[in-house]
């Protein structure tokens, strides 16, 4: 799949719109004069095919139109994309307009509203492109991250600004601007076809069989360290065994599987305790249960007078706090009462009082008694908790003395036997070799029939070394230059039917530098060096009609036209523009044009209707062939926006 432009609409902010209608298949020229909208051409198609930002340029356009929109034609259909234009004040905007469908109206200006966002139209212009899975993985020892190609990156190829078609340096669209070379260099091969659409499903492959590979290896290399060198491992584990008393035969064997089948006899072989082990560790184990039961107890004990401690003191404020509030109670007294014991005078002021508003003396008698028998209970149980205190402390400092009796038995028991530490040390090394019998056994098994991993190792060898030549860097490199090498023939024979300098000689695009290079006598000359801009415009034409015709022979996903705006200026001035007609031109400037237009005709004519190209000039020619690829004039009052705008 591809596409081609069918028209450029515009609508301006009262919903009228303006229509340039173009011809698939066919040179299409739109001619005019300076300042009539021409050069705003491209960048009107750029933004509608997904650009970022708009760099449409500020003026008239900006200010008149409201939305522009093209009509795309697919192998299969038709699709319409609008986008609002920006204010002056920003850069786009997110009002994006997208129809499918096998014919597709032109909507009016009421029926534009956002129906996809920026990301959405993208992934559709891609689609339509015919752009599938890719994916550019730099070399080792790059730092750039790998890079798939999508719609912008196709849009390279396809544009050619006033100022790019005059470059002697930059080749292909927005190559000047930074990062941009790098990426035309990452995404040529897939669209060249060096790099085919299942190089993303290789290089998964490839990867999975790696993956593979990697856990096959470390299978085998760990049976190998079991192993250890030849059965030198098994041989010195029979040998340690052999030392410490665990195997009695008199000469360790020599091949691998008699020492594994020595080792698993001194595994299933019961190990006989010593009886000065059991006598003489008996008194250890004895001291050290002791030790353990008295710390338990040390533990318990020094929590209980902890709580007896807290509860004391709790004790003690409560009895403070209560003390206080009883002497607080007998200030009462001061009161003068009656005789039913209800206080009838304040002692302070002396006025009476109502026997409604303060409570009786009664109560208040009630009060000062009650906590009168809480704090006698508290002071009789005090005696008692010093004494529960006293007891535990005692406990505490008998369990201490008898850790440290425990503490001194225990190291003279360790300190005098030399013969029990000699015999646990030897108990330790045997029981720390038939560990290691033990593990080395284990992994026996996994051992003994390793020869289907071997050669499963070698089928995914195989399959790695197919795969790895089908997507080194080294083969695609040979593709890239196979196909240099076809292109190189179409613009040898275009430079000389343009008559462009060094045009004698073999040509060929540079993609390492991106620019176009004469293999001459004296050394191959790059297009910086070539001399006049006649020779700059010539070789960006050649160049770009050999990669198209590429593509489109190859069916590659890059839009099927080419936008080239002035490709007659460095002939035809604006300064000398009267109507176009080149009069006042030499002749032989004029034929220049006339043949560089010709070839652009028959390069369409070449490829039957499945490539487009589109220019801008000032150029009028009186040439019948030329006349009839004139899409629109513009000049007096016919421009891009209408003059009623």
């Amino acid at each position: 799949m591809s596409f081609q432009i069918k028209e450029i609409i515009l609508y301006d902010h009262s919903g009228r719109t303006r229509s340039l209608k173009l011809q698939t298949g066919r040179l299409n020229i739109i001619t005019g004069a300076s300042k009539t909208g021409k050069t705003a051409l491209i960048e009107i198609m750029n933004y509608c095919l997904g650009s970022d930002e708009c760099f449409i340029p500020a003026g008239i356009i900006r200010k008149k139109v409201s939305w522009a929109g093209i009509v795309l034609s697919l192998p299969d259909g038709e699709a319409f994309i609008a986008r609002r234009l920006p204010p002056p004040d920003k850069n786009t905007t997110a009002d994006i307009y997208y129809e499918v469908g096998r014919k597709v109206k032109v909507p009016p200006y009421e029926a534009l509203q956002q129906n996809v966002n920026s990301e959405a139209l993208q992934k559709l212009l891609t689609k339509h492109a015919g752009i599938g899975m890719n994916v550019n993985i730099p070399s080792a020892g790059q730092t750039r991250a790998p890079l798939s190609a999508n719609i912008k990156h196709s849009l390279f190829f396809t544009f050619q600004q006033q100022s790019e078609i005059i470059s002697n340096r930059h080749l292909f669209h927005k190559q000047s601007e930074p990062w941009i070379p790098q990426a035309i260099k990452d995404v040529l091969p897939y669209f060249l076809g060096a790099v085919d659409d299942e190089y993303i499903s290789k290089m998964a492959c490839l990867r999975d069989l790696r993956h593979d590979l990697k856990i096959n290896e470390r299978k085998i290399a760990e049976a190998e360290a079991i192993r250890g060198k030849g059965i030198s491992r098994a041989q010195g584990l029979l040998s340690e065994a052999q030392d410490i008393g665990l195997y009695v035969a008199g000469i360790v064997p020599h091949s691998w599987e008699d020492c594994v089948e020595a080792l698993r006899e001194v595994q299933r072989k019961p190990t006989e305790p010593e009886e000065e082990e059991f006598a003489e560790g008996d008194q250890v184990e004895f001291l050290f249960a002791e030790r353990q039961k008295l710390s338990e107890a040390l533990r318990i004990a020094k929590e209980e007078l902890l709580a007896t401690r807290t509860l004391i003191e709790d004790r003690s404020g409560f009895a403070s706090e209560t003390h206080e509030q009883l002497t607080r109670l007998r200030s009462l007294d001061l009161f003068s009462r009656n005789e039913d014991g209800k206080l009838v005078k304040c002692p302070i002021c002396e006025n009476h009082l109502s026997a409604d508003t303060i409570p009786t003396l009664k109560h208040f008698d009630k009060v000062a008694k009650q906590l009168q028998e809480r704090v006698r209970i508290v002071d009789e149980k005090s005696p008692e908790m010093e004494k529960v205190m006293k007891r535990i402390e005692d406990d505490i400092a008998d369990i201490k003395r008898k850790l440290q009796e425990n503490r001194e038995e225990l190291e003279k028991v360790q300190a005098s036997n030399s013969r029990l530490q000699a015999i646990r040390d030897r108990a330790a090394r045997r029981a720390h070799i038939l560990g290691r019998i033990g593990l080395y056994l284990e992994s026996v098994p996994q051992l003994e029939n390793n020869s289907e991993i071997k050669q499963q190792i070698a089928d995914l060898q195989r399959r790695i070394e197919v795969l790895e030549k089908e997507t080194s860097n080294e083969a695609i490199q040979d593709r890239i230059e196979s196909i240099l090498s076809i292109l190189s023939v179409d613009m040898s024979k275009w430079a000389k039917a343009l008559d462009l300098e060094h045009s004698q000689f073999p040509l060929r695009l540079d993609i390492k530098h991106l620019t176009v290079i004469a293999d001459t006598d004296d050394g191959p000359v790059p297009m910086q060096r070539m001399g006049s801009g006649e020779n700059w415009v010539g070789y960006h034409l050649i160049t770009h009609f050999a990669l198209h015709k590429w593509l489109v022979q190859r069916k590659r996903p890059v839009p099927r036209f080419l936008f080239i705006d002035q490709p007659s200026q460095v002939y035809f001035p604006a300064d000398k523009d009267v109507d176009g007609s080149m009069q006042g031109i030499e002749t032989e400037d004029r034929e220049a044009v006339a043949r560089m237009y010709k070839l652009a005709s028959d390069f369409v004519n070449l490829l039957k209707g499945k490539f487009q190209i589109i220019i801008t000039d000032h150029a009028d020619i009186n040439e019948k062939w030329f006349q009839e690829c004139v899409v629109e004039r513009w000049r007096g009052v016919r421009k891009l926006i209408p003059d009623e705008w």
